[in-house]
């Protein structure tokens, strides 16, 4: 359940702020890219996200990747 609230609360919070500001704000954040996609893949797994929202992220991951 820890677990569970965790990877929504750390999805919620990557999804919050990618409407923050500019991009290069989100940009600059200290996790590789590998990462963040491993992240949203263990959220996916784990029930913390549904199919949509992890299809979503991950395009928005990967799109903040290429920008760099």
């Amino acid at each position: 359940m820890t677990k569970l609230l965790l990877a929504t609360m750390m999805i919620t919070c990557c999804i919050s702020l990618t409407g923050c500001g500019g991009s290069r704000a989100i940009a600059q954040n200290n996790e590789t890219c590998g990462k963040q996609l491993t992240d949203l893949q263990t959220a996916l797994n784990s029930g913390a996200m549904t199919q949509d929202e992890y299809a979503r992220a991950r395009a928005e991951a990967i799109r903040r990747c290429n920008q760099d």
